[in-house]
């Protein structure tokens, strides 16, 4: 069983650069700048040695081993020297690196074709509880001088934690009472309870009095972190790799590249202004129209039956004889000489009237 990460680098403008994929089957994986890190990451704002991925059994804890601008466990800051749960999904930030964790299992050629029965064999192995302390829950404590020790709860049975040394799980931390809390394993699950301590328990980050612990349930007895871990309940199996991956195995290294200058926008250039249109050669005989009618000459385009199929005015339709038509008012000298035949017969009225009238 190994551990699969993906490193993607984000950008400074937001975006995100091409993910690199590795796996690794080593109990204690390092992330940092230095090169002898399994997982280097090379930017100024990580440490040479930043964090630490750690094996127990089945298990993979992460934990932040002193940086200087600290590691984000899905948003989270962890504490320094602090170790955290790892499921699959999660999300380790590193300055600005994002390292996704899936707990893989590969398939050997020998059952590369069956892997109903690699997932089968998988969820058999977490029942089991391999490297976990056999079929019994336990606690594992996750902070302080006692990290890594575990707790055995069995059937039937009550724990009483606190600081006094007539407890049963003696807890050296100032911030536990005498007699801070029970534990009492039944049928019906793990309960712990609250003895009416001065600092109350936490589950999973929140106050509690009383409650039914459930598998890598946290749970917080005044300073003192503890790990709840039921082999018997199934939560996730490991993400099954074909035989042949694509994935990187061993070391990777994600180096930080500098970011070309973006290059200034070129003046637009203007554009050329368009040259009027040749006149044709004055002494070019203009090609005459085709005679109506005939058949040599192709239609023009567009309608079918060959009227041309243009913007300009029809010309004038000819006078046909007998239509009646004596006088063209259209034409403009005619107007004009209309007029100045009227003028010369009212002159003409005028005089005759002013004679009759002497």
């Amino acid at each position: 069983m190994g551990v699969r990460l993906t490193v993607k680098r984000r950008a400074e403008a937001g975006g995100a650069e091409k993910p690199q994929v590795v796996t690794l089957t080593e109990d204690t994986i390092t992330l940092g700048r230095d090169d002898g890190c399994d997982v280097v990451l090379a930017q100024s704002a990580v440490s040479r040695s930043h964090a630490r991925i750690s094996r127990d059994g089945t298990l993979f804890f992460l934990e932040d081993l002193g940086s200087s601008f600290g590691t984000l466990l899905n948003g989270a800051k962890l504490k320094k020297n602090e170790k955290q749960l790892l499921r699959n999904g999660d999300t380790i930030a590193i300055a600005q690196f994002d390292v996704v964790f899936d707990r893989v299992a590969d398939v050997t050629e020998s059952n590369a074709g069956n892997t109903m029965f690699v997932s089968r064999n998988l969820v058999k192995d977490v029942m089991k509880g391999l490297g976990t302390g056999g079929e019994q829950p336990y606690f594992r404590v996750m902070n302080g001088p006692r990290e890594g020790h575990r707790i055995e709860i069995g059937d039937a049975q009550e724990y009483t934690f606190g600081r006094d040394d007539s407890a049963d799980i003696v807890l050296n931390d100032d911030l536990v009472s005498r007699r801070h809390a029970r534990v009492r394993r039944d049928w019906s699950g793990t309960h712990v309870e609250d003895l009416g301590s001065r600092n109350g328990i936490k589950v999973n980050k929140k106050r509690a009095k009383k409650v039914t612990l459930k598998d890598r349930d946290e749970l917080e007895i005044g300073g003192v972190k503890l790990l709840f871990l039921d082999p018997s309940e199934v939560r996730e199996t490991p993400v099954v790799l074909p035989s042949e991956s694509q994935e990187t195995e061993g070391t990777v290294s994600v180096a930080e590249e500098p970011q070309a200058p973006e290059p200034e926008p070129e003046p637009a250039a203007s554009e050329p202004e368009p040259e009027p249109a040749a006149d044709p050669p004055a002494d070019e005989p203009q090609a005459e129209p085709p005679a109506e009618g005939d058949p040599d000459q192709p239609a023009a385009e567009g309608d079918p039956d060959g009227p041309s199929n243009t913007t300009e005015d029809p010309p004038p339709d000819e006078e046909e004889p007998g239509s009646g038509k004596l006088i063209d008012f259209s034409n403009k000298q005619t107007l004009i000489a209309l007029g100045a035949i009227g003028l010369f017969v009212l002159i003409a009225i005028v005089l005759v009237v002013l004679v009759f009238v002497t």
